[in-house]
């Protein structure tokens, strides 16, 4: 979740999952659980309350900040109702590999550049360009909804980058299934297969799916977007402890290797069932201060006023 902390007389934006369960839901998922029943969208949102925190990437915002009509309103609010209980979530998953090298596991899955766009936006809207006093309740300060009018605004640019990573993607794989299908020994040197480790999630992920992809190269061509789904996915998985994804990338990410301790992965017609997990943990973790299953990695980070 996003919290007010103080540090050296500054007021500290922090952002953080720990102790929290993580939860991704995918652009489908998030619009049928805001345009569904209220019971269950009031179930989720009391289940973040009470432990859990919606991890939250530009590229959702932007996806689901389409024209105005009834379904994005109802986005806009069940967005607002997360309150403070949502991160900014890291878009490059090489980013966070990266970081989770580096030794960096606290904050490795933060978007810093997103959280610091989000906090300096705030400011300037609450407090109308500086003309009135900032309120810094966390419930009026951190409402998720405000990201989709900016996100909106800046479509273009992030949709073109988009584009650019799908390109990117798709070079990366061709040139590794050319060399696979010369000699399929060379993925074992190229992308050697690593076992599960807790302090390097996203490597894991990363590692293996790509594998995965190199494999089913001919089978499965990547459409338009795949590059944002696979980097949602290996974020989802690393960092969450549930989340929905689509029926290929669900597929993908349930036949990892074993063991791992990744994320229980939904899609759409199965939300029902992740409200469902996700109040189990939740009331797990109340019941008993440790519940002997899946602890959450804490990714954190900060911004400054």
């Amino acid at each position: 979740m996003i919290r007010f902390t103080s540090e050296g007389g500054e007021i500290v934006c922090v952002a953080e999952l720990k102790d929290r369960f993580g939860v991704y839901l995918d652009n489908d998922s998030l619009i049928e659980l805001a345009s569904g029943t209220g019971s269950r969208r009031q179930r989720f949102v009391d289940a973040l309350r009470r432990g859990a925190t919606l991890l939250f990437s530009l590229a959702n915002a932007v996806e689901v900040a389409g024209p105005q009509g009834a379904s994005a309103s109802a986005v806009r609010a069940f967005l607002d109702s997360v309150g403070p209980h949502w991160v900014p979530l890291e878009l490059n998953p090489w980013t966070v590999v990266a970081r989770e090298g580096a030794g960096l596991i606290e904050r490795a899955a933060v978007s810093e550049s997103f959280m610091e766009a989000y906090f300096q936006r705030r400011i300037y809207d609450l407090s109308l360009g500086g003309s009135k006093v900032l309120d810094l309740s966390a419930e009026t300060f951190f409402c998720l909804g405000e990201v989709l009018v900016w996100a909106h605004e800046d479509r273009d640019r992030i949709r073109k980058d988009a584009v650019k990573l799908d390109q990117a993607l798709r070079d990366r794989l061709k040139e590794s299934r050319t060399e696979y299908d010369k000699d399929p020994t060379s993925l074992d040197r190229s992308l050697p297969p690593i076992a599960f480790d807790n302090r390097h999630p996203a490597t894991f992920v990363l590692t293996h799916l790509l594998r995965m992809l190199v494999v089913e190269a001919k089978a499965f061509q990547l459409r338009n977007n795949d590059a944002l789904d696979f980097c949602h996915a290996v974020l989802a998985a690393g960092y969450g402890s549930v989340a929905t994804l689509d029926r290929q990338w669900r597929r993908r990410v349930e036949n990892l290797p074993m063991p791992n301790h990744l994320a229980k992965v939904f899609y759409r017609p199965q939300v029902d069932q992740l409200v469902d997990v996700l109040e189990s943990l939740v009331a797990s973790r109340s019941a008993q201060s440790d519940s002997g299953g899946q602890q959450p990695l804490q990714p954190t980070g900060d911004c400054r006023k």
